[in-house]
């Protein structure tokens, strides 16, 4: 789940979002004139609607997505986006319903300051709440420290360090590990963009870390509402699932 920024104003904040995502297990490579990309058979699609409550430091959301799978893979992953994992002998079939939900908690310790950014706590737990074939059937939980500075009107940096612990399937052993990020974002009006650079420990045995750029851009939709367009590449050989995906901030 992503675990989205908090208000800096006290007082009570609400929202609620939307996001359409296309996650597939393709590795994909930045070249020189292109990014090339092989399968391995599975693809996901997910609509996730989510909630945000805030009351003054701290925020709640819940994520409750609905998810289709076509080929071997399952869903896992705390922070971040989620990753697709076979499990051998897994279901080849398309199969869709209820995936698993995610509960999320945000606490901010320091709001900004003339030198200093802001600084939040956060965690996140992801529910075995997924219908067979759909999820690992165990939790994922994580916690990072996240950081926004401003740098100029309507634009800031943000970054993150965090740790998730990966839920085993009784087939597959998987590797927690630590996730670090660090981004820049645009903003003018209901328009903008920006890139995240993401570092993340294999969750595969003899597999590399990945670093990808997560390049995107927010334009404005109906009543004042923003539609988020996003993708990976990986910056290495070797890259995590392939991701494109559309959010609506409402």
């Amino acid at each position: 789940m992503g675990i989205p920024e908090a208000s800096s104003k006290p007082g009570f904040d609400w929202g609620p979002s939307l996001s359409f995502d296309y996650i597939t297990s393709a590795k994909c490579s930045l070249l020189s004139t292109s990014v090339s990309c092989t399968s391995t058979g599975s693809s996901a699609f997910a609509i996730s609607p989510a909630l945000m409550v805030q009351f003054n430091r701290l925020r709640l959301q819940v994520t409750v997505p609905f998810v289709d799978i076509e080929g071997p893979g399952t869903l896992t992953g705390a922070l971040g986006p989620r990753k697709i994992v076979a499990l051998p002998g897994g279901p080849t079939k398309r199969r869709s319903g209820l995936g698993d939900i995610s509960v999320g908690a945000a606490f901010i310790i320091l709001r900004e300051e003339r030198i200093l950014p802001r600084i939040e706590l956060a965690g996140v737990v992801k529910i075995p709440t997924a219908a067979t074939g759909l999820g690992t059937g165990q939790i994922d939980y994580g916690a990072q420290v996240t950081f926004y500075r401003p740098l100029l009107t309507g634009v800031k940096t943000f970054g993150s360090i965090g740790y998730q612990r990966i839920g085993d399937p009784n087939t597959l052993r998987l590797h927690d590990g630590e996730r670090a990020t660090f981004g820049l974002d645009i903003n003018y009006s209901n328009w903008g963009g920006g890139a995240l650079l993401d570092y993340e420990k294999s969750l595969f045995p003899g597999v590399p870390n990945s670093f990808t750029v997560d390049p995107y851009v927010t334009l404005p939709f109906l009543f004042g509402s923003g539609l988020q367009v996003y993708t990976t590449i990986a910056l290495t050989r070797l890259s995590p699932n392939h991701e494109v995906g559309v959010r609506l901030v409402l």
